[in-house]
C-alpha cells in the first residue's frame, strides 16, 4: 500500500528527530539525555516527540534500529561477492566493534550500570537486532551444513553475545584493542562451534 503524504512527512520528521537524538545520546549518554533538550534542538514541542515515540526508551530503541539499518547497508558494501564465510564474519565483527567505539558514550553508562538493560527493553519492544542475527545465522550455517535454521539462529545469538563480551570488557577496562581482537573472536568462536557440533 502506498504511503499517504502525512505518513511520509511523519517518516521524514522521525528520521530528523533520530538524527538529533543520535547527537544527544552519543554526547551525553542515555541516562543524561533529556527529551526537553531534544525538543529544543529539533525545534519541536515535546508533545510532538511523544506522538512519534512512546517514551524515552522507545526513542532509544528507534535510535538503535536507525543505526542498525545503516550498519547493515554498510556491511553489504564491505563484503565482496567472492568473500569467504570467515571474511564475512570478520568484516561483520570489525564493523560491529567500529560502531560500538563510535557510540561509546551512548552505551557505556547504561551497560556499566545495568548489563541487562537491553534484555529489559526487549520485554517491551521488538528486538531490533533480528536482521543482524539472520545474517549471522546464514553465515555460520556455512561452517556446519548440518545445522538447521533453529540451531543456526542459536549460534548467531551465541556469537553476538561472545563478541559483546569483548565490548563490555573494553568499555569497563580499556585494556584491549577491539580491532586487534577481531581474529581472536572469530577463530575462537568458530573453532568452539566445530568442536561442539562435530566432536
Amino acid at each position: 500500500m502506498t504511503k499517504s503524504i502525512n505518513e511520509k512527512m511523519k517518516d521524514i520528521k522521525k528520521d530528523l528527530l533520530l538524527e538529533e537524538a543520535s547527537k544527544l545520546f552519543e554526547s551525553v549518554g542515555f541516562e543524561n539525555m533529556k527529551i526537553a533538550d531534544l525538543a529544543k534542538n529539533a525545534g519541536v514541542s515535546q508533545s510532538t516527540i511523544y506522538t512519534i515515540f512512546s517514551n524515552k526508551e522507545g526513542l532509544y530503541m528507534e535510535y538503535i534500529r536507525y543505526h542498525i539499518r545503516g550498519f547493515m547497508e554498510e556491511l553489504d558494501t564491505l563484503i565482496p561477492p567472492d568473500s569467504t564465510n570467515y571474511d564475512k564474519i570478520a568484516v561483520f565483527t570489525k564493523l560491529k566493534f567500529s560502531y560500538y567505539i563510535q557510540k561509546e558514550t551512548a552505551l557505556q553508562h547504561t551497560l556499566k550500570n545495568n548489563p541487562l538493560f537491553f534484555s529489559t527493553l526487549y520485554s517491551d519492544f521488538d528486538n531490533p537486532f533480528l536482521e543482524v542475527y539472520e545474517f549471522l545465522a546464514k553465515t555460520l550455517k556455512q561452517f556446519d551444513h548440518n545445522l538447521n535454521d533453529h540451531e543456526a539462529m542459536k549460534k548467531a545469538y551465541a556469537f553476538s553475545g561472545y563478541s559483546d563480551g569483548y565490548i563490555s570488557f573494553w568499555i569497563a577496562t580499556k585494556e584491549i584493542d577491539l580491532f586487534d581482537s577481531v581474529d581472536e573472536v572469530c577463530n575462537t568462536f568458530i573453532s568452539t562451534m566445530k568442536v561442539n557440533t562435530h566432536g
